[in-house]
């Protein structure tokens, strides 16, 4: 934690991060900054826990009794919405988590934050109604997430871009479920040319690395470029749309939109020093579902 963060005692409350790798992650070191900046007697680690044992992690961490959430990153997204005792609308709608809380009585409670974060994004510099068209590549977690968020937010149009195709079709049929207004294809690739916003949502350009993920020359002039990686700050990817002078949001805007709502989700401000985290009958003091199913009306 920062300098002058105050000493990890007792009381203090843990929250994790699990990926596999963890190195790029960068949701910890926000939230320890906003937690300390507030005076919030917690601090949150990255896990690095490989896909086969996911399930004895989590398992575990309900048995800690200072541990009270924790954050999924690739590849674990599916698979811990599936260990979850309760998910909330948006994760239910699209099959994802990216934000667990662990509640007094050690149940699970998951909910996804990656489209709403991406949405708000975007909208910051677009204007997302049914004629907007929009190119989605990565059918993943985070893929996932995005797609059911973009299309309850009303573009017209949806493209599912994978390279395993099934994956697509299965994604794009969740999609048509959540929102029946938004018309939606997949499958392995499509012709960039056209779409009004293009966004990448696999892990392609990670450290820089591994081919484009869409071939941006073919991207049409007025288009938003968007990106999930986070590491590099600009891509490959958006570096070649810059300079094609070409609207860009990085990775790192989409967790920058997410922060505060995890923050309110974990409840963090309650554990603020000398704040109980419950009230006396043993409910949270912050209603937290009554603040989160609204993110992508």
């Amino acid at each position: 934690m920062n300098q002058g963060s105050p000493p990890i005692s007792g009381k203090t409350r843990f929250y994790g991060m699990f990926g596999d790798p963890v190195e790029h992650l960068r949701a910890p070191t926000a939230l320890n900054e906003l937690m300390n900046s507030r005076g919030v007697d917690a601090v949150m680690l990255p896990l690095h826990v490989a896909p086969e044992h996911l399930t004895e992690a989590i398992a575990g961490i309900r048995f800690i009794r200072n541990f009270s959430g924790f954050m999924v990153s690739i590849p674990h997204k599916s698979a811990a919405a599936e260990l979850c005792d309760e998910i909330l609308p948006n994760a239910r709608a699209c099959g994802v988590v990216n934000a667990v809380r662990i509640d007094q009585d050690g149940r699970l409670i998951g909910e996804s934050f990656d489209g709403v974060g991406m949405v708000r994004s975007i909208e910051m510099q677009r204007v997302l109604n049914s004629d907007t068209r929009v190119l989605l590549v990565g059918a993943g977690g985070v893929g996932r997430s995005i797609a059911v968020a973009i299309a309850l937010a009303g573009v017209g149009y949806l493209a599912i871009a994978n390279r395993t195709p099934s994956k697509a079709d299965e994604l794009a049929g969740t999609v048509r479920r959540a929102a029946p207004d938004c018309v939606v294809k997949s499958d392995s690739s499509f012709d960039p040319e056209g779409f009004d916003i293009v966004v990448n949502a696999t892990s392609l350009g990670l450290n820089g690395q591994g081919p484009m993920p869409v071939e941006v020359s073919r991207i049409s002039k007025p288009a938003l470029v968007a990106e999930v990686v986070m590491v590099p700050e600009i891509t490959p990817m958006l570096h070649s749309a810059q300079e094609r002078g070409l609207a860009v949001v990085r990775g790192s805007e989409m967790m920058t939109n997410q922060v505060e709502i995890w923050a309110d989700f974990f409840g963090m401000a309650n554990y603020r020093r000398g704040m109980k985290a419950f009230s006396d009958n043993g409910d949270a003091l912050i209603p937290f579902d009554q603040t989160i199913t609204v993110q992508v009306s």
